[in-house]
């Protein structure tokens, strides 16, 4: 963005919050509070979609502060104090060492050099597609992004084939369609679910557990990676220049996965355990139920300290502060500064959530439930793929908050499924976070990609509205 627009943007969002403060006015349950709270709010949103994220975010904090929504101590508290920065910290930090160590690109070759992928195009794409939406379960999708980049472009340069050609388009668009799912499928390293999951509870006091949300996002996963692969099927792009890729060849070139990285596998196999284990089996052990009860950081914190206590070839298998220049703290201040406002929405002190209640119920007043979650699905997805997921998510979540209420409807089925509706962002180069990866380079085109990123989304959206009975079956 050069200079001139950036500014523009600044202005615009000052005069919006100038505007929102003087016309605003205290009626139908907002308070005083809650029309500066909004004042703030609202230009700052604007922001986070124009301009960036970093220092926006740190100022909305100073902003909150000053509105006297939250004291100082429960801003700083309730965001860079908040568990969803510690978590997706943690979790960047193993994610780091698992790349660095080979851990992520071994497993990722293993998938496209069985014997049976050799000939087989649709076979390689297939399981080049698996490893990145297994792999993506428990590592963040702006990582991944960049470490499966890397990668298709080795596998397209020992084929032969080149930028723009159908079948190289056609890989990539794959890789961003399956890394788009797994920033919401699974809570495990990404910031999305856990920061949801920390809106529910301080606005509804419902939890959702990790085994919980993976049991609606793996299932859900696994649908749209059959979507990916039927779409590549419809596709079906000139494969011919495969005959080049010769299986044996590049596990031939493949280094043995050294000490260092089995330490690391196996510490983080070890982490998804006690993710996992304590929430399925608390009520069978106490050990499981004191597990249970120190949360799902923990385990990521002590895989941390084990890892660079643990030496292999005379070095850590963990530098921790080597990994830590390497984490983006950006989406981590971002995640922080969202969790927070969490709870000035709901607040009796501002009102909001009665307002925007009073204002929205006499429009949707004759629909059931069931339409109005299907109409807050429909444009979360056409939102989401314009503009960013996480404030899509969280405005859709608030407004469904409003609107839908815990005796009509399974709430914590209902914000699984509009953060996976909030999470199908696949058409435009803006339309997530790691977008700008494959579309900035060249690796695609709106041109080349907006049939299949677009039936993308509608088939998404149908699946969305399925699953959300099969959600609430899943979460009592």
């Amino acid at each position: 963005m050069n200079t001139k627009k950036e500014y523009i943007h600044y202005l615009i969002a000052l005069i919006i919050g100038i505007v929102i403060a003087a016309a605003l006015k205290p009626n139908n349950g907002l308070t005083e509070v809650g029309v500066r709270v909004i004042a703030i709010l609202i230009p700052i949103l604007y922001l986070w979609l124009t301009a960036n994220t970093h220092w926006v975010s740190l100022l909305a904090l100073a902003l909150l502060v000053m509105t006297q929504a939250m004291t100082a101590n429960e801003v700083w508290a309730g965001s860079m104090g908040h568990f969803v920065v510690i978590t997706v910290l943690s979790y960047m930090v193993l994610n780091v060492c698992l790349n660095e160590t080979g851990v992520i690109n071994k497993i990722a070759l293993w998938f496209v050099t069985r014997k049976f992928v050799q000939g087989r195009p649709f076979a390689f794409m297939a399981m080049f597609f698996a490893s990145n939406v297994i792999i993506g379960l428990f590592m963040d999708n702006l990582s991944l992004a960049v470490i499966y980049i890397g990668i298709a472009e080795v596998l397209c340069k020992q084929m032969g084939i080149k930028k723009g050609e159908p079948f190289y388009t056609c890989i990539f668009t794959g890789v961003m369609l399956g890394n788009v799912l797994l920033s919401i499928c699974s809570p495990i390293a990404h910031a999305l679910p856990n920061i949801i999951m920390a809106s529910l509870e301080t606005q509804l006091g419902i939890s959702i557990s990790y085994a919980q949300w993976l049991a609606v996002g793996v299932p859900y996963a696994a649908v749209m990676y059959l979507v990916i692969m039927l779409i590549v099927r419809i596709w079906n792009p000139d494969t011919s220049a495969f005959k080049n890729f010769d299986v044996e060849k590049v596990k031939a070139e493949q280094k043995p996965l050294g000490k260092d990285g089995i330490i690391a596998a196996v510490v983080f196999i070890a982490v998804v355990f006690f993710v996992l284990a304590p929430s399925l089996l608390k009520d069978f052990s106490p050990f499981f139920g004191y597990m249970n009860s120190c949360g799902v950081v923990v385990p990521a914190i002590l895989a941390i300290a084990v890892l660079a206590l643990v030496r292999a070839d005379g070095k850590p298998v963990l530098n921790v502060p080597a990994a830590l220049k390497q984490v983006p703290w950006p989406p981590i201040i971002f995640a922080g500064t969202v969790s927070c406002f969490a709870a000035p929405l709901s607040s009796e002190a501002t009102g909001i959530s009665v307002w925007l209640g009073n204002v929205l119920k006499p429009a949707l007043s004759g629909m059931s439930p069931f339409a109005i979650i299907v109409i807050l699905f429909l444009l979360a997805i056409i939102m989401t793929n314009f503009l960013s997921n996480t404030v899509t998510m969280v405005l859709f979540f608030n407004i469904g908050a409003v609107l839908l209420s815990v005796d009509q409807v399974n709430m914590a089925a209902f914000t699984i499924m509009i953060a996976l509706a909030s999470g199908m962002a696949t058409v435009t180069p803006s339309a997530a976070v790691p977008s700008p990866f494959f579309f900035g380079p060249g690796h695609i085109t709106m041109k080349s990609t907006v049939k299949y990123t677009l039936a993308f989304a509608v088939i998404s959206f149908v699946v969305c509205i399925v699953f959300m009975p099969i959600a609430s079956a899943i979460i009592h």
